[in-house]
């Protein structure tokens, strides 16, 4: 196996030399990857939202965050990163324009929907 999905951004990686030795223990990354984990308490936040949705209904990622970081870049980059695993785990998609995109290779605004 050459690539893995980060455990914390959601993202491919490449298998590095520095890792070659302990490739099947590597989780992130990066060390920012690292020092950030994984984002589990906004994975069940945006299930929870989802659910109380009706069937085929979406939701924007800012509805996962509290009032006060709805305007938070970081915030808000970390509901993107619950949300690429979520897709990375089969339980979502990221839709653009009532289409579903790539969750690797999106930019701008997003809804999220369950599969």
């Amino acid at each position: 196996m050459k690539n893995k999905i980060c455990q914390s951004c959601g993202r491919p990686f490449d298998i590095r030399k520095k890792w070659i030795e302990n490739w099947n223990e590597v989780k992130y990354c990066s060390s920012f990857c690292q020092r950030a984990k994984t984002p589990n308490q906004l994975m069940g936040n945006i299930i929870k939202l989802l659910n109380t949705r009706k069937s085929g209904k979406t939701i924007c990622p800012s509805e996962v965050l509290q009032l006060e970081h709805k305007k938070n870049p970081e915030k808000m980059e970390q509901v993107r990163r619950a949300a690429r695993l979520l897709v990375h785990e089969n339980k979502i998609v990221i839709m653009q324009k009532g289409k579903v995109v790539d969750p690797n290779n999106f930019k701008g605004p997003i809804r999220l929907k369950l599969k």
